[in-house]
């Protein structure tokens, strides 16, 4: 089975399998009779045999269809029909003997049938037969019906997870921002089909650039729904306030009154302000703000809980002098977690070091270096979670 088929069969959900196994259970229990009619002769089937025969190839399929994704209880349905079939073939039950006094037939040797044998033979051959037809067009009108209403569910689910894709990759800046006095990039590489990170770069005047980087709890549709609303949120409240602090202080009330109590999601903020040379920050249970000045890395961050987890949470910030030829970056966990074969995480020590020896001419350049070297360490190119950059360049 290829993994495109594979990762078909795990979303399928249980009720879709057992309709399944049911279609399958009927097409190949048609292997019974079948078998049975091809006998040297047909005399030495019986009606009990054409049942277990039936039933045992039936199940036994149907077994695979439902135990697929159950290794250890698909061996034990394997070894199962194979200890049946082997005590039929050797040990010969009264019960699945012949109805009637059974015949041998050998080449050149002259045999007759007695009344009993032909009635039988004939009533036999027909039942089995018909027996046959009814299972495969059973089988058949049960699989066409399953896999229609599996492919009619998966186009539905298809069209909403293009819709959730299409939503957020709406959350995500088009283009880096330039200004003469500062380049700002980002990317987002999500692990599923539906991200949960999302980032922005929002452009309050001429002076100052707000800068937002927020990680969803989860992974796909809700994950990416609590996003949209986090945004929404934020640029709501940028109607009614620029500082950071307050603005989280709005945006963590309107999260919390509109989630499940289980759900939460991270967020950053770094102004920036040119007349200042400043940025201000605030991180909510998010990684730590990088900044590097030189050959020197210094992290910051604002211990607070994440956004959705309090009501009443208040939010501090912390204010960071800049300087021409500084870089801040601002990431998602997914960065650090990102694993090897080896299962070891990319971890804040290469991220360190990779800073530090990069030099890239601009942000853009930074955010995408950054995601190939995390590509490159994880080999497979898959993520176990959203992974997102923003890179902050001050000119």
């Amino acid at each position: 089975m290829d993994v495109q088929s594979s990762n078909t069969w795990k979303t399928m959900d249980r009720k879709s399998i057992r309709q399944l196994a049911v279609a399958v259970f009927f097409l190949f229990a048609t292997i019974g009779p079948l078998t049975l009619m091809m006998e040297s002769s047909i005399i030495q089937s019986s009606w009990v045999r054409l049942a277990v025969m039936t039933l045992l190839s039936g199940l036994f399929s149907a077994s695979i269809i439902l135990y697929m994704t159950k290794p250890f209880r698909l061996l034990l349905s394997i070894l199962a029909y194979v200890v049946i079939i082997l005590t039929i073939a050797f040990t010969d039950p009264k019960i699945l003997r012949p109805d009637v006094q059974s015949i041998t037939v050998k080449p050149e040797t002259p045999f007759s049938l007695s009344s009993d044998q032909l009635s039988d033979i004939q009533t036999k051959r027909t039942s089995f037969g018909l027996v046959a037809i009814l299972c495969l067009t059973t089988g058949y009108t049960l699989f066409v019906r399953s896999i229609g209403k599996e492919y009619k569910r998966r186009t539905e689910i298809e069209t909403e997870v293009k819709i959730a894709q299409s939503i957020h990759e709406s959350l995500l800046p088009k283009t880096a921002v330039k200004t003469d006095w500062c380049e700002i990039a980002g990317i987002s590489l999500p692990a599923t089909e539906i991200g949960g990170d999302f980032y922005d770069i929002i452009t309050l005047s001429e002076t100052k650039i707000l800068v937002v980087i927020a990680d969803a709890s989860g992974h796909g549709t809700g994950a990416g729904v609590l996003s949209a609303m986090t945004k929404s949120a934020i640029i709501q409240e940028l109607q009614h306030t620029q500082s950071p602090a307050e603005l989280l202080n709005n945006v963590n009330r309107t999260i919390y009154s509109v989630t499940e109590k289980n759900k939460f999601i991270t967020c950053a903020l770094a102004l920036l302000d040119k007349t200042s040379l400043s940025a201000t920050i605030v991180t909510a249970g998010h990684p730590q703000i990088l900044v590097r000045s030189g050959n020197a890395l210094e992290e910051y961050r604002t211990h607070h809980l994440a956004l959705g987890i309090q009501a009443n949470t208040l939010f501090s910030t912390q204010t960071i002098s800049l300087h021409r030829g500084d870089m801040l970056y601002l990431i998602t966990d997914g960065i650090l977690e990102a694993s090897n074969p080896k299962q070891e995480q990319f971890g804040m020590e290469r991220l360190y070091s990779w800073i530090i020896e990069s030099r890239h001419p601009s942000a853009e350049q930074h955010s995408t270096a950054l995601i190939g070297v995390i590509r490159q360490f994880t080999v497979t190119k898959e993520l176990k979670d959203d992974a997102t950059i923003v890179v902050a360049s001050i000119a």
